[in-house]
């Protein structure tokens, strides 16, 4: 548990530097090695409370780290952190999502596919999110940063279902990257 604050805090550090370096690198680590300690930890946690502790603690290191490394910049910092403090408040309350939906993807039933194809569905979210005309948009985010998008996506639903539900948490993360990119992708 305390694990994955210090962990989160070591993330969001190396994350806090590579916004120093090339866009391309630093889109692909912000927000998917975050997803995946928030995948490591949901997956890990031995009951549904420690799942969720474990990942507001996680992304709660990830965003204290974060917000550390940017007080020693000068100008106006916070602007370089999204939009405002709502962007904060989603990213940690989607990666939280993400861990809890992995914890209940171990079930071996339906539930346990649908909740796997919403963490990927979730994943998706970021990844669409950055090859759109937008706020969120990069810059040469097309076409790899879409296939390691994909990749991770993929590698995702391969580990945490298992069997012939594997088909039906990709319908779930389909329709919901869909959903995604005709209703709300650009705003």
């Amino acid at each position: 548990m305390v694990l994955s604050l210090f962990v989160g805090m070591l993330l969001g550090g190396v994350g806090a530097l590579l916004l120093y370096g090339p866009g391309l690198p630093g889109a692909i680590y912000n927000p998917y090695a975050y997803v995946l300690l928030a995948v490591v930890v949901g997956r890990s946690a031995a009951g549904f409370g420690w799942a969720v502790l474990s990942s507001v603690l996680a992304a709660f290191g990830v965003l204290l780290s974060i917000l550390t490394a940017t007080l020693f910049e000068p100008g106006d910092w916070l602007t370089r952190l999204g939009d405002d403090g709502a962007t904060m408040n989603l990213t940690v309350v989607n990666l939280v999502t993400i861990g809890v939906l992995s914890y209940l993807a171990k079930r071996l039933d339906r539930w346990g596919a649908l909740a796997a194809g919403g963490a990927v569905g979730l994943v998706l979210f970021g990844g669409i999110d950055k090859m759109m005309p937008g706020p969120g948009h990069v810059p040469g985010f097309w076409p790899w940063g879409a296939a390691v998008v994909i990749v991770f996506a993929l590698g995702m639903l391969i580990s945490l279902v298992r069997g012939r539900e594997r088909a039906c948490s990709a319908l779930v993360a389909l329709a919901l990257g869909a959903f995604y990119f005709v209703f709300l992708a650009g705003l």
